[in-house]
């Protein structure tokens, strides 16, 4: 069974994540799909937008912590590498962040269930999001004692909200994330599809030499803003994180994980939270 699955139709791209048992969670093999499938859509001149959805119930649980074939999704603390493979590592992932950011084409994230983590950074690097009213957004990484590295956070939501989501790691649902501005638009789960399709179809009756200096017109802004040293900046910052050594009584997911399995490392990583934050 191929993890992403490309298909082209009415002028729409369609690039559906497919590990519907996993959760979508991304490992290495759906990174290199995804690669492949913008790499098609971006030069085709049938396709004037692409749209990005998962399989099952979920959009995406995030990155894939089970340790097999994730190298490229999230390098772990204590694996024996020399610097220079970690930041090779940490600038393909942003390098990739940038490229769909700035693909030469409007995309659509079409978001329903879990979408957190790398999932969450996914939806956010396309230009418009569409949730189903159960989808719940955020970014665990810090409880593990890792960087959250996404830049667009601030950007999309601002400062203080940013702040928040990211120092407790906590769920946003679509109303809040609508709110807030990191989705544009949270609808009924049966009428999600009805929705990026209509959405989508207007969006392709453009001319696509137009939608394209349209697009980089709007994201130039940004980078003029500081976006792409914001990008450089984590890399840096992610190496520091990853050779750091852990305080005592820190909690140490990957630790827990190779002795007890990666249910009770989720589990143990969250338990705490759950005490807090219902959504968790």
């Amino acid at each position: 069974m191929s993890e992403i699955i490309y298909e082209k139709k009415d002028g729409i791209g369609w690039i559906t994540l497919n590990r519907p048992e996993e959760l979508n969670a991304i490992n290495d093999a759906m990174l290199a799909g995804l690669d492949e499938a913008f790499a098609a859509a971006e030069p085709d001149l049938e396709v004037k937008v692409v749209v990005v959805k998962g399989a099952g119930q979920a959009f995406s649980v995030g990155q894939d912590l089970s340790g097999v074939d994730t190298f490229e999704v999230l390098s772990e603390p204590g694996e024996n590498l020399t610097i220079k493979r970690r930041m090779e590592a940490e600038r393909r992932r942003n390098r990739r962040w940038e490229y769909i950011f700035n693909l030469a084409k409007p995309t659509i994230a079409q978001v329903h269930g879990y979408c957190l983590g790398t999932g969450c950074y996914l939806a956010m690097v396309c230009d418009i999001t569409i949730a189903s009213e159960d989808a719940l957004f955020g970014d665990p990484l810090l409880r593990m004692g890792l960087l959250p590295h996404m830049p667009l956070w601030t950007w999309l939501i601002g400062i203080k909200k940013t702040k928040e989501l990211l120092y407790t790691g906590r769920y946003m649902d679509a109303i809040e994330a609508e709110q807030f501005g990191l989705i544009n638009k949270a609808v009924p789960r049966d009428k999600l599809e009805e929705e990026v399709t209509r959405l989508a179809t207007g969006i392709s009756l453009l001319p696509g030499d137009g939608l394209a200096p349209c697009k980089d017109a709007i994201n130039s802004v940004m980078e003029a803003r500081g976006l792409g040293e914001a990008w450089r900046f984590t890399n840096n910052m992610q190496l520091v994180m990853q050779q750091r050594t852990k305080e005592a009584g820190e909690f140490n997911f990957f630790k827990v994980r190779d002795k007890k399995g990666l249910k009770t490392a989720i589990a143990e990583r969250d338990a705490l939270f759950k005490q807090l934050y219902e959504e968790t």
